[in-house]
């Protein structure tokens, strides 16, 4: 329709960003936390977003936050490590979709 402005290529609503947390392994599996912009504290504390009932993990072990419009995992100063993927996370780490952040037992991945 002559007139009409649309947007080549991007289709609204297909947006790649990352809405959801999934727990993908461990006793929490299938556990699924809607990302809406507030960091998620992940560990044993009872405070916490994801609370883990695992001996690996620390109770203040890691945090999931948005900066602009990526989320960055960092560890906090936990004992046993925060990986994404197979690399320790010694910093804030830009966290793709679909990599898996393990925490103790527990692997989360954000998913759109």
């Amino acid at each position: 329709m002559p007139g009409a402005s649309r947007a080549p290529g991007k289709a609204r609503g297909k947006s790649k960003a990352p809405r959801q947390m999934v727990v993908t392994h461990g006793a929490l599996a299938g556990t699924r936390i809607s990302l809406d912009g507030r960091p998620i504290l992940i560990g044993r504390a009872d405070d916490s977003t994801l609370v883990l009932d695992d001996d690996y993990a620390s109770t203040r072990h890691a945090r999931l936050s948005l900066r602009g419009s990526d989320w960055y995992v960092e560890d906090l100063g936990s004992t046993n490590g925060t990986y994404l993927d197979r690399a320790k996370v010694t910093g804030p780490t830009k966290v793709p979709l679909g990599v898996p952040i393990r925490i103790g037992k527990t692997v989360i991945e954000l998913r759109s």
